[in-house]
Parts: structure tokens; sequence; C-alpha cells
């Protein structure tokens, strides 16, 4: 009995320190976000991410740092205002995530504009 204490209660703590290690770790991590067609089903109250394609309506003022797009995920479409800098790989067809609020004039003013990467590349043959 004294061995199973002696080597078990310590491999519990051991086992219990690690499980909270890697459940804080990753709950921090996960980030969530809505499509455009979600957001207009239900809209909720404060900051929100949503995703979407960026469509070919990009207007861009005061020297590039306001930038004005509708965001569409195939089913719904919204309005974007969103003013800082962008992403170099920023243009139509993109798709973006962005955080902010929904205006009461349907207009989503982002914080945070987030584009995420292609996810296909292609390959070219190496040559020497």
């Amino acid at each position: 009995m004294t061995m199973v204490l002696r080597w078990g209660l310590p491999a519990a703590v051991v086992a219990a320190c690690v499980g909270y290690l890697i459940y804080s770790a990753s709950g921090g991590s996960t980030e969530y976000y809505l499509t455009v067609s979600e957001l207009r089903a239900n809209a909720p109250a404060g900051d929100v991410r949503v995703a979407g394609v960026v469509q070919d309506d990009v207007t861009r003022t005061d020297g590039g740092l306001h930038v004005t797009f509708t965001e569409n995920d195939g089913t719904a479409s919204m309005p974007v205002d969103y003013k800082g800098t962008l992403p170099d790989i920023f243009k139509p067809g993109i798709t973006v995530v962005v955080e902010g609020t929904l205006g009461d004039d349907g207009v989503f003013r982002a914080r945070t504009l987030l584009a995420k990467c292609p996810s296909r590349f292609s390959t070219q043959p190496y040559t020497q």
C-alpha cells in the first residue's frame, strides 16, 4: 500500500498538472467566428468575428487607411467599414475575418481585419 501511495500520488499530481496546462493552453487559442448569414440571423450585442469573401467594391480613402467593402459568404452580404493597416494579401476574392460591431444602419464597423491565407499553393517543378 505504501508503494502505491509513494509512486501513485505523485504520478496523479503530475498528470493533473500536465492536463491543466494542456487545457489552459488550448482554450485561449481557439477563436470562433460567424458567417455573414449567421450574423444576419442572430446579431449578438457587442464585439463579434465574422468571416466572408471580399467583393469587388473595395474603396480606399485616407491614404489607403480607410477601407469600405462588401463581405459575402455565398448567401448573405454586409458592408464593412475598416480603418487601419491592411494585410498585404487583401484584395477582392480573398477570405477575411473582421472583428467589430454591427451598427444599427447595417454596416459592420471592424476594429481588426485578418486575411486568411490561400490554402492552395501551386507547385513548380524543380529545375536546376
